[in-house]
């Protein structure tokens, strides 16, 4: 369950949002309550899709003052972390089952003074991270597989947030888990039962109405 140790948090995704006015977005996120800004770069190899250029994280950060996380969707993150380090996002989170050398990454960006994270999608085991869970900030668990946005949750990434957050405990790590894909009112109450602290919602909050109040029915769990 969450705990004033891990207190709830709710982290819109641009991926959701108007392509046209994405810095509006993340002012109307942000004012909403968001207390993070979730940004998904996809490089149309790792996944199907292709979303935002590098520079879009200096273009926020001149708009908004909430935390930005770079969720690096990429074939190729030792060739471009360089390039994300750069425009300093406060985390940069690489997909898990990519890298030859996960561990030199996260020190790479830990080093930078950047927060490290990293993500692991659906048919993977927790226990394929173990050995880095003591290297990072943030553990991005995918409630569905990446590419594309408004796919349906699948429940039984319910058990590793479980897994995931009694590790922290057992283990006195001090990581946030994070869940993307598929999150919204209903799913999100079981969610946060399993100890994960950070909603990670986009058509749930940039697909409706009232950006304030969506953000705080979530915040409401």
């Amino acid at each position: 369950m969450i705990s004033s140790e891990f207190p709830l948090k709710v982290s819109p995704s641009l991926l959701a949002a108007d392509y046209g006015y994405l810095a509006d977005a993340a002012i109307s996120a942000e004012q909403g309550g968001a207390n993070l800004l979730h940004i998904d770069y996809m490089d149309g190899h790792y996944v199907p899709n292709i979303s935002f250029g590098i520079d879009l994280i200096p273009a926020l950060k001149k708009r908004v003052n909430i935390p930005l996380e770079a969720h690096l969707m990429i074939s190729n993150p030792e060739d471009r972390i360089e390039d994300f380090i750069r425009v300093k996002p406060d985390y940069i989170t690489i997909q898990e089952d990519v890298p030859k050398d996960v561990r030199s990454i996260l020190n790479k960006i830990r080093k930078s003074g950047i927060k490290p994270g990293l993500a692991i999608n659906p048919d993977r085991p927790l226990s394929a991270i173990y050995n880095y869970l003591h290297l990072i900030d943030y553990l991005l668990i995918l409630g569905v597989f990446p590419g594309f946005g408004g796919q349906k949750f699948i429940r039984d990434t319910l058990k590793k947030m479980e897994e995931a957050h009694n590790f922290r405990i057992k283990n006195n790590l001090k990581y946030d888990i994070a869940v993307d894909g598929g999150v919204n009112l209903l799913t999100a109450r079981n969610i946060v039962k399993t100890g994960a602290n950070i909603l990670v919602a986009g058509t749930a909050i940039f697909g409706q109405e009232n950006i304030k109040e969506a953000i705080e029915n979530l915040k409401k769990l």
